[in-house]
């Protein structure tokens, strides 16, 4: 986290500026998020992880809804 952490804020902060991302997305959300995605869920198959990649993608986005539950 202390060498990537620094990186990929500097490439989420470029990306909210353009208005491709979110403005309320860290480095520190998307690191977590990445890991979790990299620990697979017994039971399920491929497309599970598929779909929880794209759940992931589309929540970057800047229309997506950012009412927490």
């Amino acid at each position: 986290m202390q060498r990537l952490g620094p990186a990929l804020g500097s490439l989420l902060d470029a990306a909210t500026a353009t208005g491709e991302v979110r403005a309320d997305i860290s480095a520190k959300d998307l690191l977590h998020a990445v890991a979790l995605l990299c620990q697979p869920i017994p039971g399920e198959g491929v497309a599970y992880s598929r779909r929880m990649v794209t759940l992931l993608i589309d929540g970057l986005n800047q229309s997506a809804d950012t009412t927490s539950p």
